[in-house]
């Protein structure tokens, strides 16, 4: 038979009678496969369900993505103490009430790294620095944390010249672009502890590991507009795909040359009976990593962890203080407790995210008051407590010194320190996955403050006043902000200081 015959044949018999048969057990298996796949799922109410039989939540996702913070707000009033179940950009959640954070936290049955690798496309080529493994965590407490205090004066040395650079010595008022500036400050900070002196100078590597960095977070966004089934595939036809690729392709032949003089300067120093002492993460991860490594997916992927979340912080300083100019006098007077409080509470009403803590159910868990997640189940906890007034006093409003009363009162000094988390605060993470380098990104936080403070004035360009802007599930310091700023003279001369 002909396959115009087998065709025309086959299409009489779906359009018959004798096919109903056929389309009712087709319609069976559906149904039990649907009721298989919900098994565990009717145990929590869902706040945007999907609609009939739908094969995806794609227009769930998109309602939400346009309104996410309403929704969020409005689930947990809604549900208050009672986790339930979300579609979002992230894929299927379960929103965690503030109650079971800490329990959570804690539990070796839930992993941050799986569900982390996979929210940012690391099985997709290009982004490759963004499938970290335990190492990394592990590198950053052994090193990192322990060389925080020989790092003050080196980190001190290249914000002075990166703010001579970015933010110029000009006594004029000028504009700033707070969301670009400080990236490209921070950058060149962290830059001179992972890469060298030499390195973090070297304007090639400063630009392509930041335009790396830049654009992975804008296509990992666009990429979660696509249903996770599909990925794997249409990154294939993205442009704007091959261009990661080709950029990270660019960093690691930037990096290329100086790791082969770096090299060479290790061999002729074993020839003279010497070790070359090099104190940077890429000596970190040649010690850490035997088996071979690519440096420079390494080196973006310390970036990308720590220039990111460091800028996002500081940028919403920088625009709090610009609201609230009566707190800066008092920082230039007194830059230790009183800073760290004012950080702090800069994170506390403005997080990376409208949900944190995000986590993986590596197995089935039962929690002290009977709360059950099953394998494979992914969970966060909304941020929205944060800033409720049952938690903090007048909660919902900005107060400097928030934290730095806290250290006054036994019970809660402990919680009132910007590095340590609790459920009530969990902008750094709670538990066994908090934020590994939040020690490193306080300390660089505070120095770039310190010059900020000391050789700058800034202020809001005249009838404005900055919101945050939630896109989806992250919560960003508004991307229209920009600043009037000026040099100063400064009372304190912080680069003739010696530590």
């Amino acid at each position: 038979m002909r396959p115009t015959e087998i065709l025309s044949s086959s299409l009489k018999f779906l359009l018959s009678k004798e096919s109903l048969p056929f389309y009712f057990t087709l319609g069976l298996i559906f149904a039990i496969a649907r009721l298989c796949d919900n098994r565990h799922k009717r145990r929590f109410p869902e706040i945007n369900p999907k609609k009939g039989f739908s094969f995806t939540a794609q227009s769930c996702i998109q309602d939400f993505v346009s309104r996410s913070k309403e929704t969020l707000i409005a689930a947990r009033a809604r549900y208050r103490d009672r986790p339930y179940k979300l579609h979002c950009d992230l894929g299927e959640l379960i929103v965690v009430p503030p109650r079971l954070i800490h329990e959570l936290g804690n539990s070796p049955k839930l992993d941050f790294r799986h569900v982390a690798r996979d929210d940012s496309h690391a099985y997709i080529p290009g982004f490759d620095p963004f499938d970290a493994d335990d190492r990394l965590a592990y590198i950053v407490m052994k090193y990192l944390t322990k060389a925080l205090t020989k790092l003050i004066v080196s980190i001190s040395e290249e914000t002075t010249h990166a703010l001579r650079r970015v933010l110029t010595d000009s006594m004029e008022w000028h504009e700033m672009d707070p969301k670009i500036d400080v990236i490209r400050v921070v950058s060149q900070m962290s830059c001179r502890v992972f890469m060298g002196e030499d390195l973090c100078k070297n304007q090639e590597w400063v630009k392509v590991s930041g335009d790396y960095t830049l654009q992975a977070f804008q296509l990992g966004g666009k990429l979660l507009s696509w249903p996770r089934q599909l990925r794997p595939l249409v990154h294939w036809l993205m442009p704007e795909c091959w261009e990661l690729r080709a950029r990270l392709q660019k960093a690691r032949r930037v990096l290329a040359p100086y790791l082969e003089a770096r090299n060479a300067l290790k061999k002729e120093a074993l020839k003279s009976g010497m070790a070359a002492r090099f104190d940077d993460a890429i000596e970190w991860f040649e010690k850490e990593y035997t088996g071979g490594h690519d440096p420079a997916t390494c080196q973006i992927t310390l970036a990308l962890v720590a220039i990111h979340t460091t800028s996002d912080l500081l940028v919403q300083v920088m625009l709090d203080l610009a609201v609230h100019p009566e707190l800066i006098e008092p920082l230039r007077q007194e830059v230790l407790e009183l800073m760290d409080s004012v950080v702090k509470e800069s994170q506390r009403l403005k997080p990376m995210g409208l949900v944190l803590l995000r986590r993986l159910v590596l197995e089935d868990i039962e929690l002290s008051d009977g709360t059950k997640f099953y394998k494979g189940e992914k969970l966060v906890a909304d941020t929205f407590h944060m800033w409720n007034s049952s938690n903090y006093k007048e909660g919902d409003k900005y107060n400097g010194y928030r934290f730095l009363e806290m250290r006054e009162v036994a019970d809660q000094a402990k919680h009132a320190h910007l590095v340590s988390t609790s459920p009530n605060h969990i902008g750094f993470g709670h538990g066994r996955h908090a934020c590994p380098g939040r020690f490193f990104a306080a300390n660089e936080i505070k120095i770039a403050l310190c010059h900020l403070l000391l050789k700058y004035d800034w202020k809001l360009p005249e009838g404005t006043r900055p919101q945050p802007v939630a896109c989806g599930m992250a919560l960003l310091p508004d991307p229209t902000a920009k600043l009037l700023i000026r040099r100063r003279k400064e009372e304190l001369d912080l680069d003739s200081l010696e530590c």
